[in-house]
């Protein structure tokens, strides 16, 4: 018995040194972030831990950026820098990898950060009607296009009447439906050749986006937070939009 403590003791007294002969393990090296990603603060939030809602975002950005042949990471810097400005400007105070974007949403920011479409084509300048889809197809989207634009001038005029209550929730949504319908009128335009409407869809939807960020800082109703001159003001544009839709649908 005494002989196999010793033994027992001798075995644990070499265990620590066998221990300390194995070579440690080398450190794995890691480069900094911003050297993958040039800095881009969108690509940073994309490849970080965290950023499942900037990776969504982004593949509906590419999606949108589809038609001009590119993708975010494929843009050059100057580009990508308007791109984030757009958004910034269509989501004030909100960060690419917390807001959710939806697909009219993606394609208002493509447009406004980089225009048209068509302008980066080699038939940039050729003006034909509907070079994108069938008649049918563009036939429809200029109908539903002047639809929402009367629903908008219904629904504005409908918000701003003096003593009109409603629930909060249901000015909001509709304020918000507003500007997203802007936000495809924006990009319906090019797509099927109604170009009349391209100058009075962007002022709309900064008008839209306006009146949304209005009601929401304020604690009064929508007849009293959004003011006269923002209602009429949306009111002219999608009236002035209705009425270019159905002249483009009568000429196509």
């Amino acid at each position: 018995m005494l002989r196999f403590a010793r033994l027992l003791l001798i075995a644990l007294a070499g265990f620590p040194t066998a221990a300390r002969a194995q070579a440690p393990a080398p450190a794995l090296e890691r480069r900094p972030v911003a050297a993958r990603t040039g800095s881009d603060p969108w690509l940073i939030s994309f490849v970080g831990l965290s950023g499942h809602t900037a990776r969504t975002n982004l593949t509906q950005l590419d999606r949108a950026l589809q038609p001009y042949s590119t993708s975010y990471t494929r843009l050059p810097i100057e580009e990508r820098t308007r791109v984030r400005q757009a958004f910034d400007d269509l989501f004030p105070g909100q960060s690419i990898s917390r807001v959710t974007v939806t697909e009219p949403q993606a394609r208002a920011v493509a447009y406004l950060a980089l225009g048209p479409w068509e302008r980066r084509g080699p038939d940039a300048e050729c003006g034909g009607p509907r070079r994108r889809g069938s008649a049918t197809r563009c036939d429809q989207a200029l109908d539903s296009m002047s639809r929402r634009a009367s629903w908008i001038h219904a629904t504005v005029l409908a918000l701003g009447r003096t003593g009109n209550r409603r629930p909060r929730a249901q000015e909001l949504a509709d304020l918000r439906a507003m500007n997203e319908h802007a936000g495809e009128m924006v990009l319906a335009p090019p797509s099927c050749g109604c170009p009349a409407a391209r100058q009075d869809a962007g002022a709309l939807l900064a008008s839209t986006r306006d009146a949304v960020d209005a009601y929401e800082r304020s604690s009064m109703p929508a007849w009293m937070s959004l003011g006269d001159q923002r209602v009429q003001s949306i009111a002219r544009l999608s009236d002035s939009l209705e009425r270019t839709f159905l002249r483009c649908l009568r000429e196509g």
